[in-house]
């Protein structure tokens, strides 16, 4: 503990300030006096930032799908307890195929709740967002519209 803390009490002690545990320790917060201990110089040090940088409903199989979607209101629309802040900004996600992946795309929206979540793009569409490809690269596209970071 530091010298800050040191001699005072708290309700809970949260140990790992990674992304569980300084979760956590916000909903703590809302019922007593909480203290979160790291042994890094700071929390979240080695946290994955894949996870934490793109919010993505069809990131991942199944159960983490069903965990990211259960969380989606909160970060979206987190209560003014926590903070007044928003947590994440819209952002489309866009996976692109070749023309040989094309089969590799369409399996991937073989998921009711991908194929619900995305849009499929024919090359045009994919281009009118991402006009960067290569002439004959691309095969299609499919778009995430829900995602954010």
């Amino acid at each position: 503990m530091s010298m800050a803390t040191e001699g005072k009490s708290f309700d809970f002690i949260v140990i790992g300030g990674g992304m569980a545990g300084a979760s956590a320790a916000a909903h703590l917060s809302r019922r007593g006096r909480v203290a979160l201990l790291e042994r890094e110089t700071q929390a979240g040090y080695h946290s994955t930032g894949r996870s934490a940088a793109l919010f993505s409903t069809i990131y991942g199989n199944a159960p983490v799908r069903a965990l990211t979607r259960a969380s989606q209101a909160f970060l979206f629309e987190s209560p003014a307890w926590f903070t007044p802040t928003p947590l994440v900004s819209p952002r489309s996600t866009l996976f692109f195929a070749t023309p040989d992946q094309m089969a590799t795309l369409a399996a991937f929206r073989d998921d009711a709740d991908i194929a619900a979540s995305t849009r499929v793009l024919d090359v045009a569409g994919a281009n009118a967002l991402v006009p960067v490809f290569k002439p004959g690269f691309l095969g299609g596209a499919v778009l995430e519209p829900g995602s954010a970071d």
